[in-house]
């Protein structure tokens, strides 16, 4: 899908992998690196557009998954049809992605924006060298979104927090282990380089998922042991209105 898009637009393969090193973390790069470079040169409008709909469609079906798991990790049954979950599902996927792809883009054209003011040379290379650190802050804002707006009920916001920091950090820890794997593969198998790459970013975004429900545990338990002290007064409250 990535390949046939870039294809359509014309894009020079320097110049995408120029955007990618200023916009993804390395390890991250590592793995979509043999795709892109593998699929770049197929020229079909009809097969893009069915693997963007059955691409969107999938994750919207992993983003369901794992809210249902996330409500029943809370304890709330659901009330809704698997159908309208999905589309719930595929509304808020499109809208954390808005927002990571917005942080990205920041992070990857950030500096030629900068550079149309009159601001300091120094100050721009400044920012330019934090470009990693707003990779991972639209990371961490984008897991946020996920582990906030997703589940029927809303934790409270520093087990939320405190969640999304070991989330994250696990990410980038099984992204850097599977970036290494791949790099050891394409020494090996350089003719499997792009369906190897498939296959493990298949594993990664499994991996990802089973990281995302555990720490959702993790918040639960903490949650229901230590439910804060703004969770506390508003139960105080209504069971003072109830008597």
């Amino acid at each position: 899908m990535l390949g046939n898009l870039l294809s359509i637009l014309n894009l020079d393969l320097d110049n995408v992998m120029h955007f990618l090193n200023h916009s993804m973390p390395d390890s991250a790069l590592t793995i979509i690196r043999p795709i892109i470079e593998s699929i770049l040169t197929q020229h079909s409008v009809g097969v893009f557009s069915v693997s963007l709909i059955v691409m969107l469609w999938t994750m919207s079906r992993l983003v369901a998954s794992i809210r249902i798991s996330q409500n029943t990790i809370y304890g709330v049954k659901p009330k809704n049809i698997a159908i309208i979950d999905q589309f719930v599902s595929l509304f808020w996927l499109l809208l954390i992605l808005s927002v990571i792809a917005s942080i990205l883009m920041f992070a990857a054209f950030g500096t030629n924006i900068l550079q149309t003011f009159p601001i300091e040379p120094s100050t721009i290379a400044k920012i330019n060298a934090a470009q990693p650190y707003f990779v991972w802050i639209g990371l961490f804002i984008g897991v946020s979104l996920f582990n906030w707006l997703l589940p029927a009920k809303k934790p409270w916001l520093p087990w939320a927090l405190l969640g999304t920091v070991l989330e994250v950090s696990a990410f980038t820890l099984l992204t850097q282990a599977f970036s290494n794997y791949v790099a050891v593969i394409a020494q090996a198998y350089s003719f499997y380089q792009a369906i190897g790459s498939v296959i493990v970013s298949m594993l990664w975004l499994n991996f990802m998922a089973l990281i995302s429900i555990i720490c959702t545990i993790i918040t639960a338990i903490l949650n229901e042991f230590w439910p804060g002290s703004s969770l506390n007064r508003r139960e105080r409250w209504q069971n003072s209105r109830v008597k």
